[in-house]
């Protein structure tokens, strides 16, 4: 007998799709964190990972994501509510 128990917890993705084609986006990444802590801390670790590659205008994008707009993402994560970080590059948007 197979017996899986699953508890409350947060799955994240990174994605990037290029702006200028039909693709489907691409998954950069994932992330299985079981609390909002661990969450919110790998989203930051993702904009800290890519900011340096980034335009000027993304980074500073990301740059507030990582720090003006934290506690929003800190709230909606402990409302166990989805929520969604963007910035643009260039013609690729990561999600």
């Amino acid at each position: 007998m197979l017996s899986t128990t699953i508890g409350p917890g947060f799955w994240c993705e990174c994605w990037t799709r290029h702006l200028d084609d039909c693709r489907p986006p691409t998954l950069f990444g994932s992330y299985d964190a079981r609390t909002e802590t661990e969450a919110n801390n790998w989203v930051s670790e993702i904009l800290r990972t890519i900011s340096p590659e980034l335009d000027s205008d993304a980074s500073q994008e990301a740059w507030e994501r990582l720090y003006d707009h934290r506690v929003n993402t800190r709230r909606a994560l402990l409302r166990r509510a989805p929520w969604t970080v963007s910035v643009t590059h260039a013609r690729t948007l990561i999600t």
